[in-house]
């Protein structure tokens, strides 16, 4: 593709100082990842398109990322042979923030600041497809605070969200930074284990269980409370699908909890 002609709005979303400057960098303007979008582009003209857009990543001159809307436009007098078009391109970097913004907040738990019900539903139904084509471990813990409605009832409410909050960000430190945690609703954590086998994910749930124990037994900590904690894995003849994992793992959770608490249960 050659660069015919340009205006000083595109030299200025650039910040390219000139028209040199510009076709200079012109190669490394594109990101890695909007190469194969730009090319789906212009498949979609030789099908005979004469108008098509994508939201890709762009680079400036001074290796600033933004968010563009990429637009193709082939005049009419070029449409049977694609010698000439026009791309057009707008800043939507503000806008994409925004949405970035929003979908964050639609996707976290207010009190504890990790994902929601509906987003770690989402997340385990995305990380089940990825082991499932790849043919990789996949593992999904549950965790669950013993007698927190008793905690609720004695020292209210306000000590309970402190405690959720507490938990949550235990949980989260003593896992990797690739593991997915959420609040699977009330007083029910859930933990996503990309590439593990129920079997290794024992180890940090156990480390997790004892923390919760030592503390419950310390005086001076503000959690009251040990964890029941289920564990299921994939792959396994008897799941074939996210909701049967999950499934699995809820019900060795409350099996925990009916065998006498503050301990895991792998099926």
């Amino acid at each position: 593709m050659k660069l015919v002609q340009f205006n000083q709005a595109a030299l200025d979303l650039f910040s390219a100082k000139n028209k040199k400057a510009l076709v200079t960098h012109l190669p490394r303007t594109h990101a890695r990842e909007s190469n194969r979008a730009i090319f789906e582009l212009f498949a979609l003209l030789m099908e005979g398109r004469t108008s098509v857009q994508s939201e890709l990543k762009m680079n400036t001159v001074d290796h600033k990322s933004m968010d563009v809307l990429y637009k193709i436009h082939v005049p009419k007098p070029f449409e049977d042979n694609l010698k000439s078009v026009i791309i057009s391109l707008e800043d939507i970097s503000v806008q994409k923030k925004y949405e970035r913004h929003l979908k964050r907040l639609a996707q976290t738990d207010l009190l504890t600041a990790i994902l929601n019900h509906a987003a770690i539903r989402e997340r385990v139904e995305e990380e089940f497809l990825r082991a499932n084509r790849y043919k990789l471990d996949l593992a999904v813990i549950m965790f669950d605070m013993d007698k927190f409605k008793q905690i609720n009832d004695e020292r209210g409410h306000q000590k309970g969200d402190l405690i959720l909050r507490q938990t949550a960000n235990l949980i989260k430190e003593n896992l990797r930074e690739v593991d997915i945690i959420g609040r699977y609703g009330g007083d029910e954590f859930m933990a996503i284990l990309p590439e593990t086998s129920a079997k290794n994910a024992f180890f940090p749930a156990e480390r997790i269980r004892k923390l919760f124990e030592e503390l419950s037994s310390n005086t001076k900590s503000a959690i009251f409370s040990t964890l029941s904690i289920g564990i299921a894995g994939f792959p396994s003849k008897d799941i074939t699908s996210a909701k049967e994992l999950v499934t699995l793992a809820d019900q060795a959770m409350y099996m925990a909890k009916k065998s006498g608490r503050n301990r895991i249960v792998t099926l």
